[in-house]
């Protein structure tokens, strides 16, 4: 017992020190434990949207860019060089096949007709200038010039210039009195009862339209009205200097409709039904071309690699990677690594700071 007591005496200095070095480790362990459960309790939650794959169906499409035109359209032009002496029609007139719209006087025969005319004039002032004996002479020389005046107006008439269709005018370009030139535009007429709209389609894309296709076009003067048409001539050979092939797209008779108005017309070039599909903006895709989307698994974000196929406007169609009843990511997808923590705010009930 004595023993015992002398050895907690001469060691008691020794024993103090490892008491407080304990302690110390003790406390140290403690403040590192609540670290890290402070840490953890601060991990970072991020909110996101998810949507519920489901099959449905997609259409790819194109968009070209049209001019209205009439399928039977002319523009009349002049027979001859010379002047407009009567003019029949307007704009908005409806015209026959066959019928006058004006009348052209050739120059060589109007300045004929012209000379005539004044001969004629100079041989009337004359004669009433004259007097006595002179009198009779320039009477005499008035008949004569009076008599070619006339020889030359049987002879020499306005060419009548008409429609070869029947149709509508659309625009003309002289007035009476105007001088023209052989082979001039004058007058264009269209029929409004057939008209399609003119464009052109890539050769990458040609290949995939067929005659007869249902086409969307909008006029863009119709705001977000739109009508449907139908493809009725696809050209056979594609022009070298743009790579593309001429179509026209018939669409049915509408008053509005008037040729040289723009439109949009947009073609279906694929379908597909029960296809798993995504918006395109989930998608992200890497600088080699990969492409990946967010998927939710209990409460964390998986980066997903995809393959994609046909695209439409605003979505795509994913070949593999997903499948049916996957929880993908549509919003907040780009605030997300692989792996984090997500939160799926209730519907109706955003949290601060949630994808809304």
């Amino acid at each position: 017992m004595k023993n015992i007591k002398r050895f907690f005496t001469e060691q008691g200095p020794a024993l103090a020190g490892f008491r407080m070095t304990g302690n110390i480790l003790l406390v140290v362990m403690l403040f590192v434990s609540a670290c890290a459960k402070k840490e953890q309790s601060k991990e970072k939650v991020f909110p996101a949207k998810v949507d519920v794959l489901l099959p449905k169906s997609i259409s790819s499409t194109i968009m070209l860019a049209g001019t209205v035109d009439s399928k039977i359209h002319s523009w009349v032009t002049s027979p001859v060089e010379g002047s407009v002496s009567s003019l029949n029609v307007v704009e908005g007139d409806n015209v026959s096949s066959g019928q006058i719209l004006c009348y052209i006087m050739p120059a060589d025969q109007q300045n004929i007709l012209g000379q005539a005319q004044a001969d004629y004039e100079q041989a009337k002032i004359d004669y009433e200038k004259s007097t006595g004996q002179e009198k009779d002479e320039l009477a005499k020389k008035l008949n004569e010039a009076k008599e070619r005046l006339d020889s030359a107006k049987k002879l020499y008439k306005p060419i009548p210039v008409v429609s070869p269709i029947k149709g509508t005018v659309i625009s003309k370009n002289i007035e009476v009195g105007s001088n023209v030139s052989i082979k001039q535009s004058l007058i264009e007429i269209a029929d409004l009862k057939q008209l399609i709209i003119k464009s052109a389609v890539s050769e990458e894309s040609v290949s995939k339209i067929k005659l007869s296709q249902s086409v969307k076009v909008k006029i863009h003067s119709f705001g977000n009205n739109f009508l449907i048409g139908k493809i009725s001539v696809i050209t056979p050979g594609v022009r070298t200097e743009s790579r593309t092939a001429d179509i026209e797209v018939s669409i049915p008779q509408d008053t509005r409709v008037r040729p040289g108005m723009t439109a949009t017309l947009e073609i279906i070039t694929e379908q597909k039904q029960n296809v798993l599909v995504v918006p395109q903006d989930v998608l992200i895709v890497k600088p080699n071309g990969d492409k990946y989307v967010f998927v939710v698994g209990s409460d964390t974000a998986k980066m997903v690699k995809v393959a994609a196929g046909i695209e439409s406007n605003t979505e795509v169609e994913i070949i593999s990677g997903l499948k049916e009843g996957d929880k993908v990511v549509i919003l907040g997808q780009e605030n997300l690594k692989d792996g984090v923590k997500i939160k799926i705010p209730e519907a109706g009930k955003p949290e601060t700071g949630s994808v809304k």
